[in-house]
């Protein structure tokens, strides 16, 4: 008897308790959409998390001038005709469009509040709705079979589920290799977060900042703020592209079904592709766009780069950035199902494409760093020191070269990224959460077609949902809240709703627990764009060298 199929049996509508892992954005479109179905009374709902729900490291910053790259089309936490966030800032009397973008504290409040409100409605129907302050450690079975799961805190307590929800982002900065025995350097600051650290540092100080993309950029706004000196540097010494909204289109381009149609082990599929994505442009694009060359700079000085990019944004040639969003959803769609190894190669052979356009900068955020650039203040570098050492006075000596003399700065600030959530399916634990659980080749936890935890020796799959970056294991392109929202709503209607066992007979539940089981209407969390039947083809296995 497989003890997991008892627990297809036992939906929230007959009570139950459900623990969430991780209180940011993700796991509060859970239970935004758990408390919009009127029949989930669940005995207990305990949030896991170290920061107050609702922000998580993405939308935790007070500063003003740290933005969303996202517009407020896509900034929801439920998918609608309207925006939710939009309908909320609108509601509250600020002066938004569907396009613009809004400081990343205003999304940080609005979660907090559609979180109160779940709280509320799901306390009047006599839910214990509560946080604990901490972190999972593990997840494991109940001793007694189907009787759900025991969830370890890093303090030692634990908490009986017989639901679990992991909606764990990433947390842990990306730090270079050479830093790690410096990691406890009072003049090293592992990530761009929370940003009053960066503001604390002396206005004379003159900060490297490790790091070109989003969170390097981040540093960059607020450092320069205070007139202080600084330095980016990555390998590639790229900035984000340029955009002035990222909305869903109003002229859908067809994407997926032309996604659906190429195959990525030909050799003529990076043409193909380009071809799909040039067309697309200009189906997307709602007047006729310039050529593509004079959509984007060429210059190799990333600063100079990117004040020709701000202008042809502010002047209205950047038509790709009308397929950004659609784009995202055939990705993630398309990709569904595919084994990680495959798409992860594809994503690496457009990781140009990714890193500089799915990710690119508001209007706003590119003028201020064009103006620190003018002013002498930003400084942009192609390459990362060679060796980097804390210098004998204090600060830090960087050598670009090995034969150069060495560059003194006051401070380093690692900023290229955060690594994936930590979350181990190989030990004795259903699963384990933290670096120490992990080694650096952990792949992350596979999902079912509705983000359910799949066994690792292919029985049923477990009550355990994995939703935002830790979906990871299925979704390509997870560090996107309207992404996490439809997740979000496929995982409310599979908790609210039982769904038969994929295997194995069912075991037998006392009378007081049971329920009525019925099938859960299909929920697929692939692109609102397009609304023909699904082409059955088989899954690309790509070759790698």
């Amino acid at each position: 008897m497989d003890s997991r199929d008892s627990r297809d049996s036992r939906p929230l509508s007959t009570g139950g308790h459900l623990v969430v892992v991780g209180g940011g954005a993700s796991a509060t479109a859970v239970l935004h959409h758990l408390a919009q179905h009127a029949d989930v009374r669940p005995l207990s709902v305990t949030v896991v998390d170290s920061r107050p729900v609702g922000f998580g490291v993405a939308f935790g910053t007070a500063d003003p001038r740290l933005r969303c790259n996202t517009s407020v089309d896509v900034t929801s936490l439920h998918r609608g005709q309207q925006s939710d966030l939009l309908r909320y800032l609108a509601g509250r009397g600020w002066p938004v469009s569907r396009s613009d973008f809004v400081p990343r504290t205003l999304v940080g409040q609005y979660c907090r509040e559609r979180f109160a409100q779940a709280r509320s409605t799901l306390t009047a129907r006599g839910c214990a709705v509560r946080q604990m302050t901490g972190r999972a450690r593990t997840v494991r079975s109940a001793a007694e079979p189907g009787r759900g799961y025991l969830v370890t805190l890093n303090d030692g307590s634990t908490l009986e589920a017989t639901d679990v929800v992991v909606a764990v982002g990433g947390d842990q900065p990306r730090l270079p290799d050479a830093l790690r025995e410096y990691a406890d350097h009072p003049g090293l600051l592992a990530g761009a977060y929370p940003s009053g650290r960066l503001r604390e540092l002396a206005e004379d100080a003159r900060p490297l900042v490790l790091g070109t993309k989003l969170s390097g950029v981040d540093a960059a706004l607020v450092l320069c703020a205070e007139q202080r000196h600084v330095t980016l540097c990555s390998p590639s010494g790229e900035l984000p592209a340029v955009r002035d909204r990222l909305c869903r289109p109003d002229r859908p381009a067809g994407l997926l079904s032309g996604l659906r149609e190429l195959d990525p082990r030909s050799p003529g599929f990076d043409l193909a592709f380009t071809r799909l994505l040039i067309r697309a442009v200009r189906t997307a694009s709602p007047l006729p766009p310039p050529a593509l060359g004079k959509q984007f700079g060429t210059e190799p000085d990333a600063l100079r780069r990117l004040g020709t990019e701000l202008r042809q944004t502010e002047s209205g040639a950047n038509a790709w950035q009308s397929l950004i969003a659609e784009l995202i959803e055939a990705v993630n769609d398309w990709t569904q199902g595919w084994p990680r190894d495959d798409r992860d190669s594809l994503l690496m052979r457009f990781r140009p494409l990714i890193a500089r356009h799915i990710s690119a900068i508001p209007v706003a955020s590119a003028r201020t760093l064009a103006q620190h650039g003018l002013a002498g203040r930003l400084v942009v570098r192609r390459g990362t020191p060679v060796s980097l050492t804390p210098a004998p006075g204090g600060g830090w000596h960087a050598r670009w070269h090995p034969e150069s003399a060495a560059e003194h700065f006051s401070h380093v600030v690692a900023a290229s990224g955060y690594r994936p959530p930590a979350v181990c399916t190989h030990g004795p634990a259903l699963l384990a959460f933290g670096v120490a659980a992990c080694s650096p080749d952990c792949a992350p936890p596979l999902p079912d077609d509705r983000l359910r935890l799949m066994s690792p020796d292919g029985g049923a799959s477990e009550r355990i949902w994995m939703v935002g970056a830790a979906a990871g294991g299925r979704t390509a392109i997870v560090n996107y809240l309207w992404t996490a929202a439809a997740q979000a709503d496929v995982v409310a209607q599979s908790l609210a709703t039982p769904v038969p066992p994929t295997a194995g007979p069912a075991a037998a539940l006392p009378q007081s627990d049971a329920a009525p089981t019925h099938q859960a209407p299909e929920t697929r969390t692939t692109s609102s764009y397009e609304r023909h039947p699904r082409v059955r083809t088989r899954r690309p296995r790509l070759h790698r060298p």
